[in-house]
């Protein structure tokens, strides 16, 4: 295993190297799309070994080699930072307990249904201020397209209306 300049490779390397950086630019890409939808701190530093992995195939080293730096420094920033990265960036001051009703900014604003909305095994969807959210009423019946409706509490991101 040593460095091989790119001014002494033969054709057939070059497109060896070219699919290697390929390849970890794609893991990079990836694991940055992942953890912009997981926020777990765990995409963010396998996608670092494998920036690190990308710069050892700009410089023509083995993709064996390439692949154990990715797999090391992966494991060691995981070990390493994912805790202070977790305590950083999730730590909570106030819980938020999801399952108990709220007022929010949401409260008393004015609506209208979109999907007829039911009770909390029938939800239906309202429109309001240009967004749509799911709904369901305590009314006895459920309230049809076009029912103009407000806002009473919400349950996480599900909204209690009534109908005006």
């Amino acid at each position: 295993m040593y460095f091989v300049p790119y001014a002494e490779m033969g054709g057939g390397h070059i497109l060896q190297n070219m699919v290697a950086i390929l390849f970890w630019m794609i893991i990079v890409g990836s694991m940055f799309v992942l953890e912009l939808h997981s926020n777990a701190f765990i995409a963010v530093f396998i996608g670092f070994g494998a920036a690190i992995s990308f710069v050892l195939a700009l410089a023509g080293l083995p993709f064996t080699f390439q692949a154990a730096a990715w797999l090391a420094v992966s494991a060691v920033t995981l070990l390493t930072l994912r805790p202070f990265a977790i305590r950083r960036f999730h730590h909570h001051a106030v819980e938020i307990n999801m399952s108990r009703p709220t007022n929010t900014a949401m409260t008393d604003l004015q609506g209208t249904v979109e999907l007829p909305v039911g009770d909390a095994t029938h939800p239906g969807r309202v429109k309001i201020q240009g967004e749509s959210w799911k709904a369901v009423t305590d009314w006895p019946v459920s309230l049809p397209d076009g029912t103009p409706v407000v806002v009473k509490k919400a349950y996480g991101t599900t909204l209690w209306v009534d109908p005006l």
